[in-house]
């Protein structure tokens, strides 16, 4: 694919970038290169073996909120869990944990011995760094005896690919990457010319970041960035008037707390990011919810930072012409 130098590019820390780049035939390689550096599974079993997974869990209660992963995909031996956590907020690593813990009961849900189940593995990709100072790029944890350092050995494991940590090698240290250093640093670049200086004569890597461009250039997908972007304004405009209100419907640590919880709860702490629906059941029922006043105080918070009109009337219901009546300064 043609590609212009300073072209701008959808990096991979957003949802539907990863997932389209990983799950597609042109990263393919990429992903198996990625999963092979970090756990040091060997290639030729990956390759073998990789089969995409259904990467919505099972629900075993009517309380019980749905679960989506990333991406799920099974070889040998193995179920791997990737998951791109752009934002950090509390109560993501115990969502994270409760995918791996809804993946070995659906493990164990088809009929598996217990001492003959797959292990699980999840890959975290933080685009953050909650270990600082420390300047790993892949930090391994799994259930360890403390005093001895024994592991216990339940089949989990669990890895936090540190982004900044390489975005900052790159940028501020002497320029030199690993092939794995360079592989992650792909996830982050945002231009066609970070992408051209990290591929180098890479021809398998080419064909993944040709990949990204292409996303990129659908009309569809152009609007990914915006629309996150929008969304986080939007949040945090609702946010700020409903708290103070005691409205806040939350939105919840990861989904599976739910609108419901939010709104028992009044005011919630957590937002996950780039989960759509959860964002979009969060804003209806505060809507919903409140009196005429508090939409008006909605309203003006998004026309403050200049929401498109017929973007606030799509999601508060009420008529273009009810919003241009309200007046900033009342």
């Amino acid at each position: 694919m043609e590609k212009t130098k300073d072209e701008k590019i959808i990096p991979m820390i957003y949802d539907k970038v990863f997932k389209s780049v990983l799950t597609s035939k042109e990263g393919r390689w990429y992903l198996i290169d990625l999963i092979s550096n970090i756990t040091k599974i060997p290639k030729d079993k990956i390759e073998k073996g990789l089969v995409f997974k259904n990467s919505e869990h099972s629900i075993i209660g009517i309380r019980e909120k749905r679960k989506i992963s990333d991406l799920v995909i099974e070889i040998e031996g193995n179920v791997i869990n990737l998951e791109m956590n752009k934002d950090y907020y509390d109560g993501i690593i115990n969502k994270n944990y409760s995918y791996i813990s809804k993946i070995r009961e659906d493990i164990t849900k088809t009929g598996e011995e217990y001492d003959d189940l797959k292990t699980v593995i999840q890959i975290n990709f933080d685009n953050y760094n909650m270990y600082k100072p420390d300047e790993r790029v892949v930090i391994k944890f799994s259930m360890l005896d403390k005093e001895r350092l024994i592991e216990e050995g339940v089949g989990i494991e669990s890895y936090h690919v540190i982004l900044p940590n390489v975005k900052n090698k790159y940028y501020n240290g002497d320029g030199k990457l690993s092939i794995l250093e360079r592989e992650i640093m792909i996830m982050m670049a945002e231009s066609n010319e970070d992408l051209e200086k990290l591929i180098k004569d890479n021809l398998e890597l080419r064909k993944a970041t040709d990949k990204i461009v292409e996303i990129t250039r659908e009309e569809e997908a152009k609007g990914i960035y915006d629309y996150e972007e929008q969304q986080r304004k939007i949040r945090n405009s609702i946010m700020a008037s409903s708290i103070r209100k005691g409205y806040y419907k939350g939105y919840d640590e990861g989904l599976e707390r739910g609108v419901e919880k939010g709104i028992e709860k009044g005011i919630e702490k957590g937002i996950e990011q780039g989960i759509e629906q959860g964002i979009e059941q969060g804003i209806e029922q505060g809507i919903k919810e409140g009196k005429l006043s508090e939409k008006r105080e909605i309203i003006k918070k998004m026309k403050e930072i200049n929401i498109d009109i017929n973007t606030i009337s799509s999601i508060t219901g009420c008529s273009v012409k009810f919003i241009k009546e309200i007046d900033l300064n009342e």
